[in-house]
């Protein structure tokens, strides 16, 4: 079956492009990184301007009521491009959790600038990290009068580094092995909160934050007191299905510049896609780009699902497939570009160093495959990533 996107859809997605490639470029990246630039702030303004940053925000909190479908042709285009915005972070988890569980206030409050691109936000969740995706919460937040203190630290915070505000996990409960999280909205500035920004491999920027006893209110509490796990889990999924969807946009273009170069590299008097060994090589990229495809779209369409079952094996489906198909895709791609896939000369290693990024987050392929199976059990939270401040310490 042919998937099709409808006549909006695909304006909305033409719309993007014509953006990306007005504002965007793989010569801007190297700049914002070699400079420790985490984003671009026109390339935001243009996303909010467009209205992508309230896409798949609900009508009744302020966005524009999309969906899945939608956020994976987003973020579909923001990987071809290899832009640096920290939309997962910003608006697929954070503002994902102030639409799932905020107050009439808080969502009042925080989506209308989310939406206008006036105000970022990240979500502040893994900690313990290991290369299976999981995370021990170890962060408390203790009842002192009517405030709450929040002491602990967070890892690889997608977007951290350019927040204004951060939605903190903290256990507030704990009776014999049953954990109660909750949600907690902290303001970045907070002179309690201590922060290292430092590279990925794709050049990107992640942080990490130190709660020394930050002190909140009442009305910082995001949510039930105790029950956030299942709309953590909700937003995890989410963003697991379109950093897929990102994986696939960089799979794409590794192609289209593997394609290209075959076609005008010559070797023995004629091209490299002349020899039926190449072209087969070729094909295996092709296939499973197209098999992460299919999977994405089924993520993309069950991952705003409240079947809770159905959500985490599409999601966990595609994303074992995803980390996969692109160690495959990347590794082909160096091969058949020799010794020049290598090199810093061409923009496939920056697309290749991101496949690999991807890959790190939110859960290793074998992870995902035994997610998928026990599916019907607890499930193991995942991991996140990032972007800086200038007061904090840069490495």
């Amino acid at each position: 079956m042919r998937f099709v996107f409808t006549d909006e859809q695909s304006m909305f997605k033409d719309g993007l492009d014509r953006l990306l490639e007005k504002t965007f470029s793989i010569e801007t990246r190297r700049k914002m990184i070699e400079s420790k630039e985490a984003h671009s702030e026109q390339v935001w303004a243009g996303l909010a301007e467009l209205g992508a940053l309230g896409v798949p925000l609900s009508e009744e909190s302020g966005g524009l009521g999309g969906a899945g479908i939608e956020a994976m042709i987003i973020m579909q285009h923001l990987g071809k491009h290899l832009v640096l915005e920290p939309y997962i972070s910003s608006v697929i988890l954070a503002g994902g959790l102030v639409d799932l569980c905020g107050s009439e206030f808080q969502k009042k409050v925080l989506i209308p600038e989310l939406v206008a691109g006036e105000g970022k936000l990240a979500f502040a969740h893994a900690e313990q990290l290991n290369d299976e995706g999981g995370t021990e919460l170890e962060t408390t937040a203790t009842q002192e009068g009517n405030k709450w203190i929040l002491k602990g630290q967070k890892k690889l915070v997608l977007g951290g580094a350019t927040a204004d505000r951060f939605i903190v996990s903290a256990k507030t409960r704990e009776d014999g092995g049953k954990v109660g999280v909750t949600l907690f909205i902290v303001e970045s500035l907070d002179d309690r909160i201590g922060g290292k920004a430092y590279p990925l491999i794709d050049g990107s920027r992640v942080l990490d934050i130190q709660l020394n006893g930050v002190e909140v209110g009442p009305e910082s509490v995001l949510g039930t007191i105790d029950q956030a796990q299942p709309f953590i889990d909700c937003v995890n999924d989410r963003a697991t299905a379109v950093i897929c969807a990102e994986a696939l946009g960089v799979m794409e273009v590794i192609h289209e510049m593997t394609m290209d170069y075959l076609r005008t590299r010559k070797q023995f008097g004629s091209a490299l896609s002349q020899f039926q060994v190449l072209q087969h090589r070729a094909v295996d990229m092709f296939i499973n780009i197209e098999e992460v495809r299919s999977l994405v779209i089924h993520a993309a369409g069950k991952a705003w699902s409240e079947n809770s079952h159905e959500r985490t094996r599409a999601v966990s489906a595609a994303k074992a497939l995803t980390n996969r198909a692109g160690r495959l895709v990347a590794q082909e791609a160096i091969q058949l570009h020799g010794g020049m896939g290598m090199t810093q000369e061409l923009p496939l290693a920056d697309f290749v160093r991101r496949l690999l990024s991807i890959e790190l987050l939110f859960g290793s392929e074998r992870f995902q495959r035994r997610r998928f199976m026990s599916s019907d059990e607890q499930v193991v939270d995942r991991s996140v990533f990032v972007s800086p401040k200038k007061r904090w310490k840069q490495i």
